[in-house]
C-alpha cells in the first residue's frame, strides 16, 4: 500500500483500552501510530515504549508536533467530548470510546463542527463488529428471522476492581453503570433503528447512583428493551432478538449465537426436540470458541479490529464511516435520558 494512502494516527488516553486499540490498529493497513498522549507520566513512559512511537503530555503539544490525521479519544468519558473537539478544530478526525459526549447538547455540537470542517468524528461501537452480533446481523439480511419486531438486551455489571478506574466512573451522571450503558443503547439503536419513543424506570441506591434501570422504546424498525443491572447475578450480556419466523439469542459474554425456531411436531416430541436443537447449536458455538482459542484467534474486543478495519476503510474510500456521527450522538442521548437527574432520587418514570 502506498504510503500516501496511510493515515498517521494518535492515540489520546495511555490507559488499558488503549493499548487494545493499539494492537488493533497494528491489523489495519491504511493506519500507522505515530504518537500518544496522557497527562499522566508514567503512563504515557510506557505506552511510549511499547508503542515505540512519541509521547505528549497535552493534545495541544500533540497536534503541533505530530499533526496527526486521526485521532484516537482513549481517556474517561467526561474527558470525551472537549478532546474531541479540540481535535476536530486540529484538523484531525476523530474516533471517540463510547460514548462519545455525556450529553445531548455536546455531541451535537461534535457533529457539527465536523460538518463544518468535512471531517469525521465517530464513536467506537464495537460489540456491533463482534463476529456473534455480525453473524446475526447476516441472518437479518437473509431474513432468516423473516421481519425483526422486537430486540431485549440485557447488561449486567459489577464494581471495578481496580479503584482507580472505579473513582472515575463513580463519578459518571449514571455512576458505574453509565459506563457500560452505551453498549445496550447502541446495540438498541442498530437495530431498531433511530427512537422514537422512550420511557425509562430505574431505581437508585442511597448515594444516589442508579443500580436498576428498565429502558422501553419504539424504534423505527422494532420496538426494544433495555435491562441494567449492577446487582443480577450472574452477570450476563445477551441480545435477543424476535422476528416473524424465528429468534436468535446472542450471548456476548460467551460469544455463542443461538436461533429459536418453530418445531412442527406433535406437542410430546415439541418439549424435547427444541431443546436438542438449542443444546446442539450450543455444542457447535462451543467448538468453535474452542478451534479459535487454539488456533490463537480468541481474542478480547474481537469487533474493535473489525471496526477499525471499517473506519479506515471509509477514510480512505471516503464512503461513509460504519458508525454515523448521528447515530453515536443518538447512544448519547438515549443514555442522557436512562440518567437524568430526578426529584424521585430512588424511583422514576420519564418519557418522551
Amino acid at each position: 500500500m502506498s504510503e500516501w494512502s496511510r493515515r498517521s494516527v494518535a492515540l489520546v488516553g495511555c490507559g488499558r483500552i488503549a493499548d487494545v486499540h493499539r494492537q488493533y490498529l497494528a491489523t489495519v493497513p491504511q493506519a500507522e501510530l505515530i504518537a500518544v498522549c496522557d497527562a499522566d507520566p508514567q503512563a504515557r513512559r510506557a505506552m511510549s515504549a511499547r508503542a515505540a512511537v512519541p509521547a505528549y503530555a497535552s493534545l495541544d503539544d500533540l497536534l503541533r508536533c505530530a499533526a496527526p490525521h486521526v485521532v484516537h479519544i482513549v481517556t474517561p468519558p467526561p474527558t470525551h467530548a472537549a478532546l474531541a473537539m479540540q481535535a476536530l478544530e486540529g484538523g484531525a478526525h476523530v474516533l471517540v470510546e463510547k460514548p462519545m459526549a455525556l450529553d445531548g447538547a455536546a455531541a451535537d455540537a461534535l457533529v457539527a463542527a465536523a460538518r463544518r470542517r468535512s471531517l469525521i468524528v465517530t464513536a467506537d461501537h464495537n460489540r456491533w463488529f463482534d463476529p456473534v452480533v455480525q453473524r446475526a446481523r447476516q441472518w437479518l439480511a437473509a431474513d432468516t428471522l423473516g421481519e425483526l419486531v422486537g430486540v431485549d438486551i440485557f447488561q449486567s455489571a459489577a464494581p471495578d476492581p481496580n479503584v482507580k478506574t472505579q473513582e472515575w466512573k463513580d463519578r459518571l451522571p449514571g455512576g458505574a453503570l453509565h459506563d457500560v450503558a452505551p453498549h445496550p443503547a447502541y446495540l438498541l439503536r442498530h437495530f431498531a433503528g433511530p427512537l422514537d419513543t422512550v420511557e425509562v424506570v430505574s431505581q437508585r441506591d442511597e448515594a444516589g447512583q442508579v443500580v436498576e434501570a428498565r429502558v422501553a422504546a419504539r424504534g423505527r424498525i422494532a420496538c426494544g428493551t433495555i435491562t441494567l443491572s449492577m446487582r443480577a447475578r450472574p452477570a450476563v450480556n445477551w441480545v435477543r432478538l424476535f422476528g416473524t419466523v424465528a429468534t436468535a439469542e446472542i450471548n456476548l459474554n460467551h460469544m455463542t449465537l443461538v436461533l429459536y425456531r418453530e418445531h412442527r411436531v406433535s406437542k410430546l416430541i415439541g418439549k424435547v426436540l427444541p431443546n436438542l436443537d438449542v443444546a446442539w447449536q450450543l455444542l457447535q458455538e462451543t467448538v468453535r470458541n474452542g478451534v479459535e482459542f487454539v488456533r490463537g484467534r480468541q481474542r478480547f474486543y474481537p469487533g474493535m479490529g473489525a471496526h477499525l478495519r471499517a473506519f479506515y476503510e471509509s477514510i480512505t474510500t471516503g464512503a461513509p464511516p460504519p458508525v454515523s456521527p448521528e447515530e453515536a450522538r443518538d447512544v448519547v442521548a438515549l443514555c442522557e435520558q436512562i440518567f437524568a437527574p430526578s426529584a424521585a432520587p430512588r424511583l422514576r418514570a420519564v418519557a418522551t
